[in-house]
């Protein structure tokens, strides 16, 4: 990077933290995913899910989209 100018070096700097913002994000839905799975489905085997597991998913993924949207905005003012 000592071969780039300052523009460049911004330009890259940027380009970094925000793949780095992406690829904490993917970690928190991956993450998400597996707990509201292990959380709220308790039948793998049905083919369809329950009144109880599909409360549980829907509470789960309100849960992950509320705190998707504070670690965004925590991002984004860093």
């Amino acid at each position: 990077m000592a071969s780039f100018d300052d523009r460049t070096k911004q330009e890259l700097q940027q380009f970094i933290e925000a793949e780095s913002a992406k690829a904490q994000l993917q970690s928190t839905v991956h993450e998400f995913t597996g707990r509201c799975w292990d959380t709220c489905i308790f039948d793998a085997k049905s083919n369809q899910l329950s009144a109880r597991e599909s409360s549980c998913l829907q509470d789960c993924v309100g849960r992950f989209i509320d705190t998707s949207v504070l670690i965004v905005k925590r991002l984004q003012n860093s």
